[in-house]
């Protein structure tokens, strides 16, 4: 796999700093309408039920207070149609005082001229810091 420029990736790590404002408009607007998220606890879901579950953490008033990324690696699966990020977030909700650390990877494809998630799945942080 080849390593992208410097700038593209910073172009996608902000496209993916943005999913973790959990707005519902940015998630249905970024994701494929056939994604397919993987998270702890919760499983695989499609990208409605992940806009479903942010309004109702939005109604609750539950959001992300911040969020780190450390470990970000970058590689073409398919040159200019098809990139992954893979990246190790650090990440606090609102309501929690303690931060969570998890490894994150993010499959974007090139579509209609834009670059959208077909993929991103987060597993708990096995990995010696």
């Amino acid at each position: 796999m080849a390593r992208a420029s410097d700038e593209f990736l910073a172009e996608l790590l902000r496209i993916e700093r943005t999913l973790w404002q959990n707005n519902a408009h940015v998630y249905r607007d970024t994701y494929t309408p056939d994604a397919i998220l993987i998270f702890p606890v919760v499983g695989r879901i499609d990208r409605e039920t992940a806009v479903a579950a942010i309004l109702k953490e939005n109604a609750a008033g539950r959001a992300w207070a911040e969020v780190y990324f450390d470990d970000v690696v970058g590689r073409w699966l398919a040159k200019d149609t098809a990139f992954l990020i893979s990246y190790r977030a650090t990440a606090r909700w609102n309501d929690e005082e303690v931060a969570s650390e998890m490894l994150c990877a993010t499959l974007y494809v090139r579509q209609e001229e834009a670059w959208r998630v077909m993929f991103h799945q987060q597993t708990a942080n096995a990995e010696p810091r």
